[in-house]
């Protein structure tokens, strides 16, 4: 399932750094092209990425017709999983979730407008302290730099909300560290996929639902792992910001190690990373491979036993997935969606392999404490981090 990560829930940094380089030839351009540099209010201009998205996502052509049932059905099967997922991890949430929606295409883009507005505040807050003098950052991001950063950020939202079909929501770096996770269903991708694929109405969104419940299960029943989550984050902006304060300056090394990573296997997201940010790149793609692989796991794991029409489900969705277009593939080697859906598939090996050896509860100890988390080696290599816990 598409996660803006969840995506983004997350990597709003990543879209940043992939601009970068665009915005490294315009820089040269402008400040050579004009004595004057006009500052915008914003690093960003989020209002052009909000039309744009709400034009790319074309919205209008998939709206929810029968919004009402489909939430008290969304209601109904989250109730339904939350003591199936309780049993099979053998733990219980602080509370019953409560915030469900049923979203179209523009109400998911708005929710996400917000938390990536968050997301990306750190970023602004320098932006600000520069005073929109002639320095590199207000050159750099200046202008017209502000309308092509909420272009693309729009593109890409926009494109996304075509494609996700369920979010867990854990607000990230909310002011309020209290605030609980929420569940998204878009309701119209659902309806499309579901429909497109002739899959069973009820098993499939069951399905969809095991998958988003356990996200509320790892963050809501270890609320430590939502801190060290927004701990992570913080870090990368600390170190992204200090690299974009000095930009300026660095242009032509950044663009030279992009060059250099060609043909060598290494993600350009990777390559214009600092060793300090790629430190705390690598605990972040580390935690993300276990959330997702761990929420695979129980999916599969609960579903296979529930839903009569499961390996259908996953037959289905598996010869889906590997019909991408040539757009989407692109789409997803720019955005770093490949990188996310690696993460993915390394979390779940992981995790089975883990469960395999030595069982659920076992597995389970990964949430004990920061410390007992995988690292990405281990996320590869499972022996590893077994050995490691057999001394722990």
């Amino acid at each position: 399932m598409a996660k803006p990560e969840n995506e983004m829930r997350r990597f709003g940094t990543v879209l940043l750094l992939g601009v970068v380089a665009g915005a490294a030839a315009r820089y040269y351009i402008e400040t050579r092209a004009r004595s004057v540099v006009t500052t915008p209010t914003h690093m960003i201009d989020w209002e052009q990425a909000r039309r744009v998205a709400l034009r790319v996502s074309q919205w209008e052509q998939a709206p929810i017709t029968d919004r009402a049932f489909r939430r008290e059905q969304y209601v109904r099967l989250v109730k339904q999983s939350e003591p199936l997922i309780a049993d099979y991890l053998g733990v219980q949430l602080p509370a019953p979730i409560s915030r469900v929606y049923v979203f179209d295409r523009r109400e998911w883009l708005e929710a996400n407008f917000v938390s990536f507005e968050r997301l990306f505040r750190p970023i602004e807050e320098i932006y600000e302290r520069s005073g929109g003098s002639g320095d590199a950052m207000a050159a750099l991001f200046g202008g017209l730099n502000s309308k092509v950063l909420g272009t693309q950020i729009g593109a890409l939202l926009g494109f996304l909300a075509r494609r996700v079909l369920g979010q867990y929501d854990l607000s990230l770096l909310s002011p309020d560290p209290e605030t609980r996770g929420a569940l998204y269903y878009v309701e119209a991708n659902i309806s499309r996929v579901q429909t497109s694929l002739g899959l069973n109405d009820e098993d499939y969104r069951l399905w969809i639902t095991l998958h988003e419940t356990t996200h509320a299960f790892e963050f809501e029943a270890y609320p430590w792992v939502r801190a060290h989550f927004n701990d992570l984050l913080q870090q990368y902006f600390d170190q992204l910001t200090s690299q974009l304060e000095s930009l300026g300056s660095g242009l032509i090394q950044l663009a030279g190690r992009v060059v250099q990573s060609l043909g060598t296997g290494t993600h350009w997201i990777e390559a214009v990373q600092t060793p300090q940010q790629r430190v705390i790149f690598d605990k972040l793609q580390s935690l993300m491979s276990l959330v997702e692989g761990y929420g695979n796991h129980v999916m599969n794991a609960v579903g296979r036993q529930l839903l009569p029409s499961f390996d259908d489900i996953e037959r289905r969705i598996a010869e889906r997935q590997q019909t991408r277009t040539p757009v989407e593939q692109l789409f997803n080697q720019l955005t770093g969606m490949d990188l996310k859906l690696a993460q993915y598939q390394q979390g779940e090996a992981f995790v089975n392999a883990v469960v395999d050896a030595r069982g659920i509860a076992f597995a389970a100890r990964v949430w004990e404490r920061v410390e007992h988390l995988p690292t990405m080696e281990e996320i590869r290599n499972p022996q590893l981090w077994i050995a490691r816990m057999n001394l722990a």
